[in-house]
């Protein structure tokens, strides 16, 4: 499956918290064969959601995940976004309703909020696109969605982690899995010359073999500057078989290149 992510947030754009939302779940998604065509980032503004959801839409990936602005608050505007970009309207949802309100009545019986019944705030997120199903959120109250568009499967997860993390378990990651395509990985670690080095012969082995994505990365190591050789590839029959011949293709350039620097 293709799939793109939608982060929503001010407090990402400002850097006042880092995504790392969306690090989980491309870890994830693309553990189980499935790319990632794009991550988005855009703040807590109707027109931003609702744009930026149309333009995913068209681009027709199989699935959106978007996460973040279910809350309460004024400027949880997630779902209204979604709602424009799609030409629909919110609504009540009784089942998100019902369910949000004995989330409240709980905390406010154990002593959680001093608040008790259901304010304007919290009635707020029991309201939902039309035609969508609402997503039970074991470790919050603010519910998911789940909407179907276009034959487009869209998910709206919370922002915080925690609760994020709990409903993509539940309600993403058996998709995941039961439409489980092929993601390899490899890569090996060299020293002695730099990443410009090695790039020509690196574009020649890519050229070579084109599914294969061959990417270079440079980093301290323990014994000084390194250079990490990773490939990767999605869906293809015999990329282990590829990968390895590659790999050893560009260990062979390495040692040669290393042995000419000695020698002058």
């Amino acid at each position: 499956m293709i799939v793109e992510l939608l982060v929503i947030g001010n407090e990402i754009l400002i850097g006042k918290t880092q995504d790392t939302n969306s690090n989980y779940m491309a870890k994830r998604i693309t553990k189980y064969g499935h790319k990632i065509r794009r991550i988005i980032a855009v703040g807590d503004e109707l027109e931003e959601i609702s744009n930026a959801l149309r333009e995913i839409i068209d681009r027709k990936p199989d699935m959106i995940i978007i996460c973040g602005g279910l809350g309460p608050t004024f400027d949880d505007m997630t779902l209204q976004g979604v709602a424009q970009a799609l030409n629909t309207e919110l609504e009540l949802n009784q089942h998100a309703y019902d369910s949000i309100k004995r989330r409240y009545e709980a905390a406010f019986k154990q002593g959680i909020l001093k608040l008790d019944g259901m304010t304007k705030e919290r009635e707020k997120m029991a309201y939902l696109p039309k035609g969508s199903t609402p997503l039970p959120n074991q470790r919050g109250t603010a519910p998911g969605v789940k909407i179907i568009e276009n034959e487009v499967l869209i998910f709206c997860l919370p922002g915080v982690p925690m609760e994020m993390k709990s409903m993509f378990k539940i309600m993403v990651l058996p998709i995941l899995k039961e439409k489980r395509g092929k993601f390899m990985e490899k890569s090996f670690i060299f020293t002695g010359i730099g990443e410009s080095h090695i790039a020509p012969y690196v574009t020649e082995v890519e050229e070579k073999y084109p599914e294969l994505w061959i990417k270079t990365h440079p980093r301290l190591g323990e014994y000084g500057a390194e250079i990490e050789v990773s490939i990767t590839a999605f869906n293809v029959e015999n990329a282990e078989e590829l990968a390895d011949i590659a790999i050893e293709e560009i260990k062979k350039v390495v040692i040669s290149l290393k042995g000419k620097i000695k020698a002058n």
